[in-house]
């Protein structure tokens, strides 16, 4: 509700995803703490948890803001389908292996049609996240970009596009089999049809999220991801 001061999310980044589209409209900073393995969101462990907890509920704490994206689908001129992702949003295959075919336009400007398993479309929060397993670039959580990465595409000439987060990437499925997903930070699923219309851009709607103050994001890069390490 509009009366809370702070969310603390126990658990992982997707707590951390979660959570974000159910309060990024209301205003209210975003505690992660990590319970599990790998997390970029969620930086404070739990053996820091109650050391860094007296600090932060007396309103000593440092926040940043991450952008999300809203996702609208629209079939047959109708929207059936409105969706917020802090990661990102993407249009894949669904249980079989079968190719789709996507028709992706910037601000009503054709790019290409991919032709692969689909298409991330991400922030630079979620750059590390499904984009990066993708081979999309890490993009640092301060710009203002969105990310474009294919996902297996059948040509080695689709590669990751970096565009303005100002830009909107419209995506028309015009694949021709039934099992084709949008897929919101891996955790809501929405069945696309032939002929489905997707538009994604950036929200209104941003993140708050609680940071350590020690903490830099080029060390939770080289923890994370054991850069340096042989």
């Amino acid at each position: 509700s509009k009366q809370t001061d702070l969310v603390i999310a126990l658990g992982g980044d997707g707590t951390i995803l979660k959570a974000a589209r159910k309060v990024s409209g209301l205003n209210i900073p975003v505690l992660g703490i990590n319970l599990g393995g790998l997390g970029f969101l969620a930086e404070i462990s739990f053996p820091e948890f109650y050391s860094a907890l007296d600090p932060i509920l007396q309103g000593k704490y440092r926040t940043v803001e991450r952008m999300l994206l809203r996702s609208e689908v629209f079939r047959k001129g109708k929207t059936v389908g409105e969706f917020l992702a802090l990661n990102d949003v993407v249009v894949k295959n669904g249980i079989t292996a079968r190719v789709i075919e996507l028709r992706v336009e910037v601000n009503n400007e054709y790019v290409a049609t991919y032709i692969g398993d689909g298409l991330i479309v991400s922030t630079p929060t979620g750059s590390t996240a499904y984009s990066l397993a993708a081979s999309g670039p890490i993009v640092y959580p301060d710009l203002s970009v969105i990310i474009l990465s294919p996902i297996c595409p059948h040509t080695l000439a689709l590669r990751p596009l970096i565009i303005s987060c100002d830009d909107v990437v419209r995506i028309l499925v015009e694949a021709d089999h039934r099992e084709v997903i949008l897929s919101m930070d891996g955790q809501e699923n929405f069945p696309l049809k032939l002929g489905d219309l997707i538009q994604v851009n950036r929200a209104k709607e941003r993140l708050r999220l609680i940071v350590p103050e020690k903490k830099s994001y080029f060390q939770i890069l080289r923890t994370k991801l054991k850069w340096g390490k042989r």
